[in-house]
């Protein structure tokens, strides 16, 4: 017990990477088995426009690229994602980890938030990481 507490103190991103080890096997458990991995929770915290925290874990937005906080245009674009903190989101899970954020489309009260994104700032698609295809342009 002892040298447990002493390893968890002394180690504070320990209960965090093993939190994303479990998200990584059960991801790939579920990616096995054709069946997405799904993240449900509160937005808690909003980052910039490409990221955000659900229930605490953080998300990276798939297809998303919005401009970096330390420019105008960023800090315009997190402040417009900051609306969303306390809604409920759902986050269907590509598998993918971005600098420690599982990466995945998420929803919000079932609208797509990277189309609103899209649409109401100056994010744009990043057709590279559209690995599930969900905003090509249909001919």
């Amino acid at each position: 017990r002892v040298f447990t507490d002493f390893y968890l103190n002394s180690r504070p991103n320990y209960v965090r990477a093993l939190l994303f080890s479990i998200i990584g096997m059960w991801t790939a458990c579920d990616l096995a088995a054709e069946t997405p991995t799904v993240l449900s929770g509160t937005i808690t915290h909003v980052r910039d426009g490409d990221t955000f925290e659900v229930g605490g874990i953080p998300v990276r937005l798939a297809a998303l690229d919005c401009p970096e906080n330390k420019t105008a245009a960023g800090k315009s674009v997190t402040a417009y994602a900051k609306q969303f903190v306390g809604l409920h989101a759902e986050c269907e899970l590509t598998g993918a980890m971005s600098y420690e954020r599982v990466v995945g489309y998420c929803t919000i009260d079932g609208v797509d938030y990277g189309a609103i994104m899209i649409r109401d700032t100056s994010c744009k698609l990043w057709k590279k990481f559209d690995v599930f295809k969900r905003y090509e342009v249909k001919q």
